[in-house]
């Protein structure tokens, strides 16, 4: 398992992809230990971002009904973007919302499209297990800088 995602204080932005969906809920339920990451990357001062191919409201209901709506400075839609959520205009776009840089930037997602997507345009990605099939997620770890098949084995390695 590639692990070792260390975060480095304010330096450190991630962007939540797809929808929130695939990495962080499991059929509008948030997955098991995904509020206590989220929990210490915002007392890192890591700062969150959404991207999704939802409408801007279903996605804030998700993430309102999940109790993680305010764990995000911002949510972008492919709408409001007029670009698809698997494409790295997107991720550029939700990078520069937060006023970072691909070498500080890291893409959680639970689809290998997004993994694929991050890598070609320069990003670190994060394979998210739960959402993907076991062939999916055998090449998304096998493309991905880290690995987490689910929240609790980082939880483990704090």
């Amino acid at each position: 398992m590639k692990t070792g995602l260390v975060l480095e204080g304010g330096a450190l932005r991630t962007i939540f992809s797809s929808g929130v969906c695939d990495a962080l809920l499991d059929g509008g339920a948030l997955r098991p230990g995904a509020d206590k990451v989220l929990s210490i990357l915002k007392m890192e001062s890591v700062w969150l971002y959404a991207v999704t191919a939802l409408d801007r409201a279903e996605a804030q209901a998700l993430l309102r009904s999940a109790g993680i709506e305010g764990d995000f400075r911002g949510l972008l839609t492919e709408r409001e973007a007029g670009c698809a959520v698997c494409s790295g205009t997107m991720l550029e776009k939700a990078m520069r919302r937060l006023r970072s840089q691909k070498a500080d930037t890291v893409i959680f997602t639970g689809t290998f499209a997004l993994v694929e997507t991050a890598k070609k345009a320069g990003f670190r990605a994060v394979a998210v297990g739960g959402a993907a099939g076991e062939d999916e997620w055998r090449r998304m770890c096998a493309l991905a800088d880290y690995e987490l098949p689910h929240y609790e084995d980082w939880l483990r390695l704090e």
